[in-house]
């Protein structure tokens, strides 16, 4: 059997890995027989008072089996709308000041624009290749998507959604996070090994920052000071100071795949895609504190003012874990195939 696109193929039971096919593609997951690759192309390896209130306590998880997003109302725990969007939905980007959800969808290659007050589709850009990776500018005036196939990165307005340009990175950008100060787009680039540093004044590469092997999910201190890359085939965690770029790393669990801050940035969660666990590291020692087991193959993460959430590829639901007492407190019933790669809740937002 080929080897689905985005992901390696998972054996549900041995989880055995296949090879790759010609060229390395994102990571799938439990993927059967049955599955379009196309579908799985690109459901790997970022996110909008009236649209405060809506987007800013709302998560927007991306359903890839179901071309739909779940909104769950962070404090209640409960999905409050499905919205259908394009085909196979992946990348997520939420901007509570803008009342705007932007979800990258894979198959038919496309970009859908959300309105949080309303939780309706307003508009869809066609975007030629694999859009993946999605994330906003520190003013929330650009909205950037990672272009797998083409290894570029798409900028547009976020309110005309005029394209702005593009740029060559390394191979297969998948997460993508701007720098507070607005000075910086960080990439990962999963076959290059290594993250680009991106002027967003100038428009160009200013740095490349090797890390370890296929980093795929980017998170980043709210000082901008440290930013965190999980690279899928080291089984590591890399933690890059941004001043200097000198770069350290920690061994997290097997096949992780996106990192997220508690919200008082005292401690990292990985999801381990083939653990079925979110390893927890201390930030201030760099040690791993423990592993808390969620639902089947953990992918995306992002944390609310409150808790962390956790989308299960396998499960169909997500998992909120209480970053204090480092405990489950809560299970979600979502769509099929759920994803939520990206900062699936307004990371501006207290």
């Amino acid at each position: 059997m080929n080897t689905p696109f985005y992901h390696r193929h998972v054996q549900p039971i041995s989880r055995q890995h296949s090879a790759y096919t010609t060229r390395p593609r994102p990571y799938t997951d439990r993927a059967t027989d049955t599955l379009n690759p196309l579908l799985r192309l690109l459901g790997i390896i970022v996110l909008c008072a009236s649209a405060s209130a809506w987007a800013g306590g709302h998560a927007y998880i991306t359903n890839q089996g179901s071309d739909s997003v779940s909104v769950v109302d962070v404090t209640n725990h409960k999905v409050i709308a499905t919205i259908g969007v394009g085909k196979a939905p992946v990348g997520v980007a939420v901007s509570a000041r803008l009342g705007r959800v932007f979800v990258s969808n894979v198959e038919d290659q496309s970009l859908s624009v959300i309105d949080s007050n309303t939780q309706r589709v307003i508009s869809t850009i066609a975007i030629k290749g694999a859009p993946v990776g999605v994330a906003l500018s520190a003013d929330h005036s650009q909205v950037f998507v990672a272009n797998w196939f083409d290894d570029q990165v798409l900028r547009f307005d976020s309110a005309s959604l005029q394209p702005l340009g593009s740029l060559s990175v390394g191979k297969a950008p998948a997460g993508m996070i701007a720098s507070p100060d607005g000075q910086w787009l960080y990439v990962a680039n999963r076959d290059s090994n290594d993250v680009a540093v991106i002027s967003t004044k100038d428009w160009n590469i200013s740095a490349r920052v090797p890390v370890g092997a296929h980093p795929f999910g980017l998170t980043l201190r709210r000082d901008g000071k440290q930013l965190y890359s999980v690279n899928v085939y080291d089984n590591s965690l890399t933690i890059i100071d941004t001043a200097s770029l000198q770069t350290s790393s920690v061994k997290v669990g097997e096949h992780p795949y996106c990192v997220a801050l508690s919200p008082d940035q005292r401690r990292l969660f990985v999801t381990n895609t083939q653990g079925d666990n979110v390893t927890v590291i201390d930030v201030a020692s760099r040690q791993v504190l423990t592993s808390i087991d969620v639902g089947g193959y953990p992918e995306g993460i992002s944390a609310s003012d409150q808790h962390i959430f956790v989308a299960n590829w396998f499960d169909d639901t997500v998992t909120v874990i209480d970053p204090d007492t480092l405990t489950v407190i809560s299970t979600i019933r979502t769509g099929k195939q759920s994803r939520a790669f990206g900062q699936f809740i307004d990371p501006s937002l207290p």
